[in-house]
């Protein structure tokens, strides 16, 4: 199964101090670039990283199951103070099999009603 994950930072209204600064840094931002570099290395993220100028993430997950891809994006550190979305993909051929399925019924119905 393939998973579109989508993580972007949800920023408080206040200002950083350098301290906060540099606490969020060493704390969410490095171990979450070096999780993702792992995922990646590991093939369990099929492609993606960090979004240019931005604190998010956009990558895409090889899982057997939802249950899976939950565990590896939960053990991003950004992730508890991320929103998140995590969208399963089909193939393209089974969309288009399932419309082409469609178009059927749907010629078959308005042949009947001609």
């Amino acid at each position: 199964m393939l998973f579109l994950v989508e993580m972007d930072y949800v920023r408080s209204g206040a200002l950083p101090t350098p301290e906060n600064g540099k606490f969020f840094i060493e704390n969410f931002i490095l171990p979450t670039l070096s999780m993702v570099e792992k995922l990646i290395s590991e093939k369990n993220v099929a492609a993606g990283g960090p979004v240019a100028g931005r604190i998010t993430l956009r990558f895409m997950v090889q899982a057997a199951s939802p249950q899976e891809v939950d565990a590896i994006v939960s053990s991003i550190p950004l992730w508890s103070l991320a929103e998140t979305k995590v969208t399963l993909l089909i193939d393209a051929s089974e969309r288009r099999e399932h419309v082409q399925r469609l178009l059927e019924s749907l010629t078959q119905e308005y042949n009947r009603d001609s």
